[in-house]
């Protein structure tokens, strides 16, 4: 067997992919302990939030090629990708399985990203790493929130960069959630959205100009309660020990749900097995707000 010492692992994924792939990442380090691991990665993908990753020695941000198509041409741009790697490092692995490698049926994304990287994980729950600068550009968004240093608040993320329709709770519902929020609770809401997001989530604080990802999982971080929907901020939120509701449609909870042990997972059943669903996403029936605002009342501290 050859020494590995070069390792190119490569992902064109959301930011959940992202911040998931950090537990594989981490068991590859603890393989190859004298490696050098390359991540390559889209000009367009947040890999930001993996900046700090010990375990990650250099970024290639050329990485470019088509999703699974049929399409000779475009499978042969991904062929080519995948070769050009292989031919330079040791070890080359794809986490969106380019090799078409046979995994198991109904895998959450996280025991994919393990199989494909042949390791054993330590732990099957994504890490965040963060640095006395994110802490303390996470304390410029609460001050300019005007929120004070040890004064508790809720962190809400209600959209998703991709697959929106399916995977987002409606506007108005995480409205009049708040609404009960704020009428039981004298506390603060901060709502993490896109720069070019045109929704106002009334009655929350909305943030939409952070400076980085990892200014936002310190914010995260610090929340007394997290409630989010299938997208990349909860599964940082899963990272850290805080209380969190993950308001769930979309892809199948055993593929994508958030990790944390103390996350509450509210969606509609059935979820039906990978073998009987139509298509990749479930169409629950609509989630209340009663159903979330119980859970609410679970998890928040008294104020």
């Amino acid at each position: 067997m050859k020494k590995i010492k070069k390792i190119y692992v490569g992902l064109l994924g959301g930011l959940g992919d992202l911040v998931l792939a950090s537990t594989a990442i981490t068991a590859l380090k603890k393989k190859y302990p004298d490696s050098h691991l390359c991540f390559g990665i889209g000009k367009e993908s947040y890999y930001e939030i993996l900046r700090k990753d010990p375990n990650i020695d250099s970024f290639d941000d050329t990485l470019f090629y088509y999703p699974a198509t049929k399409n000779v041409r475009k499978l042969l741009v991904r062929k080519i990708a995948l070769l050009k790697r292989k031919l330079l490092y040791d070890l080359t692995i794809f986490l969106d399985n380019a090799e078409n490698k046979k995994l198991n049926e109904g895998n959450h994304i996280i025991d994919n990203f393990e199989q494909l990287c042949e390791v054993e994980l330590s732990s099957r729950r994504p890490t965040v790493y963060l640095d006395e600068e994110d802490e303390f550009a996470a304390e410029t968004i609460l001050s300019n929130a005007g929120i004070a240093k040890d004064e508790p608040y809720i962190t809400i993320s209600p959209e998703s960069r991709f697959a929106k329709a399916s995977k987002e709770w409606p506007e108005e519902k995480f409205c009049e959630l708040v609404s009960r929020i704020k009428n039981k609770w004298r506390i603060k809401i901060i709502t993490f959205v896109s720069p070019n997001s045109q929704k106002k989530y009334k009655g929350t604080i909305v943030v939409n100009n952070a400076p980085t990802m990892q200014s936002v999982a310190a914010v995260i971080k610090r929340s007394c309660l997290f409630i989010g929907c299938d997208n990349g901020l909860t599964h940082i939120a899963s990272a850290f020990d805080i209380n969190m509701i993950s308001v769930h449609m979309g892809y199948p909870i055993e593929i994508c749900g958030a990790l944390s042990p103390k996350a509450v997972i509210v969606s509609s059943p059935p979820f039906l097995p990978a073998g009987k669903r139509k298509g990749p996403f479930v169409d629950p029936n609509p989630i209340t707000v009663e159903e979330v605002f119980s859970e609410v009342d679970k998890l928040l501290p008294p104020i």
